[in-house]
C-alpha cells in the first residue's frame, strides 16, 4: 500500500505541476487561462484574480504534497471539487468553453475533462484516506523506482487527455451518448 500511496501522490503532484507550468509559461497561456475561466462563468473583474488563485492553489498543492501530504490531498480535493463544479457547469448550460487547464488551448471542455476530474478525486480521496490510515513512507528502492514510472504514465494520460480524445474521436456527431445517423 506504501508504493501505491506514493504513486498517488506523484500522480497528482505532476499533474498540478504540469498545470500550474502550462498557465504560467508565458502571457498567452495565461490570458488564455484567464479567458477560459470567463467564459465558464467567471466575472471579468474577477478572471485575473481567480486565474492567480488557481496557479498558487496548485502550486501549493504540490508542496504540500511533498511534505505534509494529508493537507495536500485536502487541498487537491477542494481544487479538484471547484474544477469539476466549474466543467458540470459549463457542459449544462452549452457554453463553448475551452478547457485551458494546462496552458492555451482550443479543445472544448467535454466529458471526458468530467471524466478526468473524477478519476483525479478518485485517487486523491484514495490518497487521504491511505495518508490517514498511517500507511508506512516506503523504503526499498526499486518500488519507489517502479511507483515513480507508474505515476509519470498515469500523470501523462492525464495531461494529454485532449490530445488523446482527439486522437481517437474519428469525427461521427455524437447526441446523448447516441450516434447520429444520417437519413438517406
Amino acid at each position: 500500500m506504501a508504493y501505491v500511496l506514493l504513486a498517488v501522490r506523484l500522480l497528482v503532484g505532476i499533474v498540478f505541476v504540469a498545470s500550474a507550468i502550462g498557465k504560467v509559461r508565458g502571457a498567452v497561456a495565461f490570458r488564455s487561462f484567464e479567458n477560459s475561466a470567463r467564459s465558464m462563468g467567471v466575472p471579468a473583474r474577477l478572471s485575473r484574480t481567480v486565474a492567480v488563485a488557481v496557479v498558487a492553489g496548485e502550486c501549493a498543492a504540490v508542496v504540500l504534497l511533498a511534505l505534509w501530504p494529508a493537507p495536500g490531498f485536502v487541498l487537491t480535493l477542494l481544487l479538484l471539487a471547484a474544477f469539476t463544479t466549474g466543467i458540470v457547469r459549463t457542459l449544462r448550460s452549452g457554453t463553448k468553453a475551452s478547457c485551458a487547464c494546462f496552458g492555451a488551448s482550443t479543445v472544448p471542455i467535454g466529458r471526458r475533462h468530467l471524466v478526468r476530474n473524477t478519476a483525479l478525486l478518485a485517487l486523491a480521496a484514495f490518497g487521504l484516506a491511505a495518508r490517514l490510515a498511517g500507511t508506512p513512507t516506503p523504503t526499498e528502492a526499486a518500488g519507489v523506482l517502479i511507483a515513480a514510472f507508474g505515476a509519470l504514465v498515469g500523470a501523462l494520460l492525464v495531461i494529454f487527455t485532449d490530445e488523446l480524445g482527439v486522437l481517437f474521436d474519428d469525427g461521427t456527431p455524437r447526441t446523448s451518448g447516441r450516434v447520429r445517423r444520417s437519413a438517406s
